[in-house]
């Protein structure tokens, strides 16, 4: 998990520049139920995923208008995860296509510079 803003996520997975690369960044939103954003790169593209932390339940979520019923207690657990079960990413310019992908390769700071 990092401090970086959108760009230089994005940034960081171009030039890494291979299909399921990802990161775990801060939200720019910054608040309790939207701590964090998973960056994933695919088909060329980077698509940020939001994660949302229930304060009721005391567990994580992917995605803004998903309707889900996987809940995770962990970050961790939610790479983990889509690290054997594949990932919806959607278009945000096409929200009724969506394509799947397996989050493979992290990211760390040393690949960020």
């Amino acid at each position: 998990v990092g401090a970086f803003s959108r760009a230089e996520a994005e940034h960081a997975l171009h030039l890494v520049n291979q299909e399921g690369a990802f990161l775990v960044r801060d939200c720019s939103r910054n608040t309790t139920h939207e701590p964090f954003v998973l960056a994933v790169f695919y088909d060329n593209r980077v698509f940020n995923i939001q994660i949302r932390f229930c304060m009721e339940t005391c567990k994580y979520t992917l995605g803004t208008r998903i309707k889900t019923t996987d809940t995770f207690d962990s970050v961790a657990d939610i790479i983990k995860f889509h690290s054997i079960f594949p990932i919806m990413l959607i278009d945000g310019r096409n929200p009724l296509v969506g394509t799947k992908c397996i989050t493979l390769l992290p990211l760390n700071v040393l690949d960020t510079t």
